[in-house]
């Protein structure tokens, strides 16, 4: 994994606006270069310009290195409520 969080940017050499712009286009112009240039690199480590926290984008060439784990279901997730308060996200329920 490419790790571009803190100053990985600046160490390599990439423009900040790769991973801190509003307009995404730098950055996904980044990603298909790092994928098509080097193969060994699994995915990029980032940390999110909203959330503040570390994004990963993983690459589709390694997608047999990924192991799942049990998950569950969404709906029974103890931190869901907060997240859609905090993020503000209603749901409607078609069901009738």
């Amino acid at each position: 994994m490419l790790d571009l969080r803190g100053d990985g940017c600046l160490i390599l050499g990439v423009p900040t606006d790769s991973i801190n712009a509003r307009n995404h286009a730098a950055g996904r112009s980044l990603g298909r270069t790092i994928h098509a240039d080097h193969e060994e690199v699994d995915g990029i480590i980032y940390t999110s310009r909203l959330t503040g926290t570390d994004a990963f984008a993983i690459y589709d060439r390694v997608i047999d290195k990924l192991v799942a784990q049990d998950s569950g279901f969404l709906e029974n997730h103890p931190e869901l409520p907060e997240l859609l308060e905090t993020q503000e996200i209603f749901l409607i329920s078609s069901w009738l």
